[in-house]
């Protein structure tokens, strides 16, 4: 492969399938990384970049099953706290012996982080958290202005923008941008099996919560726990909490994509970039054309 003229910052050589939810990921990074396997003679690992799969507890609520062995999939308990800095952490741990990995990317802020060579914000007490947000209350962005008080008050250094910073790896990127109508047919289907098959982890949390355990506030708030924990408590039906799944998860796919149209914009001319609307394209598009062999 060619080299960057900063090539010793940019190996090993990442290969990254990114996407909203319901765009088929999962099922591109696995054929993606076992093409990959064979051109390389030797096992090429895939590595999750999610924000909600790294959670044991909840293998059906956040769509761990697949076909292959990934890494940082199901890594910790729902009661431990998982951040940007620990994903970044655990990707360089896994990839650090070979040469060559798969990225399957559905959380934006993450895959930046973990490609981009940019500082990261600096992990701030739940106190100080508590002080930042009432004092941002008012903000026109709350979130936004609460983050920023946040760093005021820790004495943090004034941070740069998470879309600046050179590549830490020689990155290729096959970006799944599905057409709208067959996304949320996707979704659709996805928030079904949630609905009906993933009762068992809500009840499980709840369980946890009745003994006293204290459960990360991003997963009780997350898509499909927050809503089939509604239908445990008698608030809704599962039909009604299979409905809000599907809007939530749609909401969330167009952030998504919004995201990662920003990041191929930004690296456009820095990587090579291929966009498939449909992913079994990934199938029949030359791999050979994605890998560059």
């Amino acid at each position: 492969m060619e080299q960057s003229p900063n090539s010793e910052l940019l190996v090993p050589n990442c290969f990254v399938v990114c996407g909203p939810t319901g765009s088929g990921k999962s099922e591109v990074s696995d054929v993606l990384a076992e093409r990959l396997t064979e051109w390389r003679g030797r096992q090429v690992p895939t590595v999750v970049v999610d924000s909600m799969q790294v959670y044991r507890e909840l293998p059906i609520i956040t769509n761990q099953g697949r076909s292959r062995q990934a890494g940082l999939v199901g890594v910790v308990s729902v009661s431990e706290e998982w951040s940007v800095a620990a994903h970044r952490e655990g990707v360089g741990e896994l990839v650090a012996s070979g040469d060559v990995f798969v990225l399957d990317a559905g959380t934006g802020m993450y895959l930046n982080a973990i490609l981009l060579d940019f500082p990261l914000a600096p992990r701030v007490t739940p106190e100080l958290r508590r002080r930042a947000g009432e004092a941002s209350v008012n903000a026109q962005n709350p979130r936004r202005a609460a983050r920023e008080r946040e760093l005021e008050i820790a004495g943090a250094d004034k941070r740069g923008s998470v879309w600046e910073g050179n590549l830490r790896y020689e990155t290729t990127i096959v970006y799944l941008r599905p057409p709208r109508n067959v996304l949320d047919a996707a979704i659709s289907g996805r928030s079904r099996r949630i609905a009906q098959s993933g009762i068992g982890e809500a009840e499980t949390l709840r369980a946890m919560l009745s003994r006293g355990e204290k459960i990360n506030p991003s997963v009780m708030d997350s898509v499909g726990v927050r809503e089939l924990l509604q239908h445990l408590s008698g608030e809704m039906t599962l039909d009604q909490a299979e409905d809000q799944i599907a809007t939530r998860t749609r909401r969330l796919a167009r952030r998504q994509i919004r995201w990662f149209d920003k990041l191929i914009r930004t690296l456009e001319g820095r990587a090579p970039i291929t966009i498939l609307e449909d992913p079994k394209q990934a199938h029949l598009h030359s791999m050979h054309d994605i890998i560059g062999a």
